[in-house]
């Protein structure tokens, strides 16, 4: 299986118009530009199912928006959670998403050195292979 993060950046980024992966939206590290960005980041999550082959990751996504653009970086981060909070039963890159929940709301995490807003919301999951 795929690092969680990968799998969920294709599932927002696939038209959904969040952005495109290595230009506004990367993984595990959040470049100095664009401004305007968001960072997929695995948070490592909870314990894997003993009994079954049901993992428990959870990511994290940094939304970081241009000086003055709170409001437009808070609007991207409730896209993020309006795509993915509630996904359930699909398949993504040869992996089965049996849940994906926030488990957090938005939160505002203060300005970067640049004065760029930074906001984060968090997401558990329930996954398995799909074959």
């Amino acid at each position: 299986m795929n690092p969680p993060s990968e799998d969920v950046k294709d599932m927002v980024t696939e038209s959904n118009g969040i952005g495109t992966f290595g230009t506004d939206v990367f993984i595990a590290h959040s470049p100095p530009s664009p401004n305007e960005c968001v960072t997929i980041y695995d948070t490592g999550g909870y314990n894997p199912d003993l009994a079954t082959d049901i993992e428990n990751p959870t990511v994290e996504f940094l939304v970081r928006g241009k000086v003055g653009g709170y409001k437009d970086a808070w609007s991207k981060a409730d896209t993020i959670k309006s795509l993915l909070h509630g996904v359930h039963g699909s398949i993504v890159n040869g992996t089965r998403y049996i849940l994906i929940r926030a488990v957090s709301d938005i939160l505002f995490l203060g300005l970067d050195e640049k004065n760029r807003p930074e906001l984060s919301i968090n997401f558990s999951m329930m996954r398995t292979p799909s074959s």
